[in-house]
């Protein structure tokens, strides 16, 4: 057990069935003792964690991509550097999740109570009361809703927000149809775009798409090109890239009209390969815009975000829960993992432990 392990149980972080991602590029499922309680500390039991294939597949596998494994992420200079990676294995992951609070040391939260939050793969977590009581999952919301409320849909709604409302009024493209880009349009057509198309080169996810109001595009040929011949070259002001590709990056940047707004989502890793910047990028002025979780945008902080979160789901405007979702025994970890190799068939992954 290394150190790194010891310090998360000693926080109650994890306990029980836990999922590790393995340095041998393996994923299983390991029990791990319980830590005891702390005093304003509620101990919650998972009853659904969900993976996020976009970053926790960049661990996984003897050539896993994700930079805090090759290199050492530096907070004040808020640089990667060389030297030590920040990550080291096993890694032990996760921040789509649900569960019951089994035990409570304080008064403000009560056993039986159901809580939404971004804890690991793991049996059972405590947090904080205080933390707990401001992430109650609404009674009309399931289990499935609330994996997603505590990081997907705030992903989602911050990087609508950085947008600037110019989405609003016209249509707006996203391209890719996972599970995070099918929320990012889900959000622009909830405040304002009149028609999101939804690129994807997968005919089930383009499905997906069509179910929840959006309007599937495959990608296939210059879509682009196809797009503004039929709207006009000045029709779409932004487009969210959602896939993480360089490449799906450029045709984003091609997508939106001069001087229009891409907003990058998606996890990029390595070399830009396919994205060309003497391009359209330099003739038409297209702006590109971070909208990862960890910069919020200035309109929101980690309360207000949340709020919006919750707000946004109730109202049925945004569907969580109802996206099709795989889903195993914890204990089935691995086989959970290699389902997320076949996006065709697979959007999403779920682990269950009761």
């Amino acid at each position: 057990m290394t150190a790194h392990i010891d310090d998360l149980i000693a926080r109650g972080e994890i306990g029980g069935r836990t999922v590790r991602i393995l340095e041998s590029g393996e994923v299983d499922c390991h029990t791990y003792p319980v830590g005891p309680l702390a005093d304003g500390a509620v101990r919650i039991r998972s009853v659904r964690t969900a993976v996020s294939p976009g970053t926790e597949l960049t661990y996984v596998g003897r050539s896993a991509t994700n930079p805090y494994l090759h290199r050492r992420w530096d907070p004040e200079l808020r640089l990667f550097v060389d030297g030590t990676p920040s990550v080291t294995y096993p890694i032990v992951f996760g921040y789509r999740a649900a569960g019951i609070v089994v035990e409570s040391r304080s008064g403000r939260v009560r056993e039986g109570a159901r809580v939404f939050g971004k804890w690991r793969h793991t049996e059972f977590t405590a947090l904080a009361a205080e933390d707990a009581e401001q992430q109650l999952l609404p009674n009309e919301l399931s289990f499935d809703d609330g994996v997603d409320l505590a990081q997907m849909l705030p992903i989602a709604i911050n990087a609508v927000a950085f947008a600037e409302g110019r989405h609003a009024g016209g249509p707006a493209v996203v391209f890719g149809c996972g599970p995070i880009g099918l929320l990012v349009a889900q959000v622009a057509k909830a405040t304002g775009a009149t028609t999101v198309y939804a690129i994807d080169r997968l005919a089930a996810r383009l499905e997906i798409a069509r179910s929840v109001g959006l309007e599937p595009l495959a990608a296939a040929g210059d879509v682009a090109a196809r797009l503004k011949r039929d709207l006009g070259a000045e029709a779409i002001a932004v487009a969210f890239e959602c896939t993480g590709s360089p490449a799906a990056l450029g045709d984003a940047v091609r997508i939106v009209r001069r001087r229009g707004t891409v907003v990058a989502v998606g996890f990029y890793q390595g070399d830009a390969t396919g994205l060309r910047l003497g391009e359209e990028f330099h003739h038409n002025g297209v702006e590109i815009r971070s909208g990862q979780i960890g910069n919020l945008h200035p309109s929101f902080d980690a309360e207000t975000l949340r709020a919006r979160s919750v707000e946004l789901a109730r109202s049925g405007e945004v569907i969580l829960g109802g996206l099709p979702r795989y889903e195993v025994e914890v204990e089935q970890a691995r086989a959970g993992f290699d389902a997320l190799r076949r996006p065709a068939d697979v959007l999403q992954v779920v682990f269950r432990y009761v």
